[in-house]
C-alpha cells in the first residue's frame, strides 16, 4: 500500500512537472509569434500617423507653392497636387525642368527648406506633388486603382489579388487625369521643358511609371524605385516583355531604383518583398535598351523596400538625375 503511495505521488509529481514544461514551451512559442508578428507589422506596413505641416503650408524663402484640388466621380477620392514653383522664375522665361512626384503626401513630407535651397542653386525643377485629400502619408486603398496596370486579358480593373479587399487596374484612368487635368493646370503657371518632364513613383507607383514609359506620352525621365514586380504573377512584367514603346518622342530615359534586399531577413519584409527583383529589373533594363530607351540601373546596399522610398526621392533631386 505504501509502495501504491509513493508511486501514486511521483506520478503526479511528474504530470505538474511536464504541466509546468507544457506551459512554458506553450508561452514561448506565443511570445515568439507576438515578437514575429510585431516584426512582420513594422516592415510589412508603412507608418500611418497623421503628417505634420509640410513645406508648402510652413512657407519656403526659394519655392512659392500653390495648391489645388481634383474632385473625381467618387465622393471620397479627391486629388491634392501641390505645386512648387521657384522664385527665380519670376527673372527669366526659360522653359524648367519638371519632377512629377506619385504619393504626394509623403513626398512633400520628405521636403524641407534645405532640400529646397539646394535645387534653388542649381536650376531649381518645377515640383508637382500628386496626392490625395488626407493627412496620411498614403492613401492605400486609392493608389492601389490608381497606380497599378489593368488585367492583360480584359483590360479593366479588378480586385487587387495581393490586397483583395480594395480595387487595382486602374493606372490608365489616373494617367488621363494627370495628362487632361493636372498637366494643363501646371503649365499656364510656368513653362515646362518638354525634354526634362520627370515622373517618380515607389512600390505600386514603379509599376505606374514603367506603364506610363510604356505609353510613352508626355513625360521623358522615368524613375521607378522599387517597383513591385512580382505584383499579381508579375503583370508589369509580362507587359514589358509583350508591349512595344508607342511614343518614342521626346527622347525616353529610365532610371531603375532598387534596395539591396537581404535575403536572410526576408521573412521580415513587406508584402513586396521579391527575392528576385534584381534580375528582373536587369532584364526591364535589357528589354527597355533594345527599345532605344537610355536605361540605367541604380541599387542602394542594404536598403529595404520601404527605405527606398526616401532615398529615391532625395537622389533625384539632390543628385540632379533628369
Amino acid at each position: 500500500m505504501l509502495s501504491f503511495s509513493i508511486s501514486w505521488l511521483c506520478i503526479r509529481k511528474m504530470t505538474h512537472l511536464y504541466r509546468k514544461i507544457f506551459t512554458t514551451v506553450l508561452l514561448q512559442i506565443f511570445g515568439s509569434l507576438l515578437i514575429l508578428g510585431a516584426s512582420l507589422s513594422i516592415y510589412a506596413k508603412p507608418e500611418m500617423k497623421p503628417l505634420p505641416a509640410n513645406i508648402a503650408e510652413i512657407g519656403s524663402a526659394y519655392y512659392n507653392f500653390k495648391v489645388k484640388e481634383f474632385e473625381t466621380t467618387d465622393p471620397n477620392k479627391t486629388y491634392r497636387v501641390w505645386l512648387g514653383i521657384p522664385k527665380t522664375v519670376q527673372k527669366t522665361k526659360d522653359a524648367y525642368a519638371s519632377v512629377f512626384m506619385l504619393d504626394g503626401n509623403a513626398a512633400m513630407s520628405h521636403l524641407n527648406e534645405e532640400i529646397l535651397k539646394s535645387l534653388y542653386e542649381k536650376d531649381a525643377p518645377v515640383l508637382v506633388a500628386i496626392g490625395y485629400k488626407t493627412n496620411l502619408p498614403f492613401a492605400t486603398a486609392f493608389r492601389s486603382l490608381d497606380y497599378t496596370p489593368a488585367d492583360l486579358l480584359t483590360g479593366k480593373p479588378a480586385q487587387d489579388p495581393r490586397n483583395p479587399e480594395r480595387m487595382s487596374g486602374g493606372s490608365a484612368d489616373f494617367r488621363n487625369v494627370i495628362l487632361k487635368d493636372i498637366a494643363p493646370w501646371v503649365e499656364p503657371n510656368v513653362k515646362l521643358d518638354a525634354q526634362k518632364r520627370a515622373l517618380w513613383g515607389h512600390s505600386y507607383g514603379g509599376l505606374f511609371v514603367l506603364d506610363s514609359l510604356l505609353d510613352g506620352r508626355y513625360f521623358s525621365h522615368f524613375f521607378a524605385a522599387s517597383p513591385s514586380l512580382s505584383w499579381a504573377d508579375e503583370r508589369m512584367m509580362q507587359k514589358i516583355r509583350t508591349v512595344t514603346l508607342l511614343v518614342k518622342e521626346p527622347q525616353k530615359h529610365v532610371l531603375l531604383m532598387e534596395g539591396d534586399l537581404l535575403t536572410h531577413t526576408g521573412t521580415q519584409q513587406s508584402a513586396n518583398f521579391d527575392a528576385n527583383s534584381i534580375n528582373k529589373n536587369r532584364e526591364i533594363l535589357s528589354i527597355f535598351d533594345q527599345q532605344g530607351v537610355e536605361a540605367k540601373f541604380l541599387i542602394y546596399p542594404n536598403l529595404k523596400h520601404g527605405e527606398v522610398f526616401k532615398a529615391s526621392l532625395l537622389d533625384v533631386h539632390s543628385n540632379k538625375l533628369y
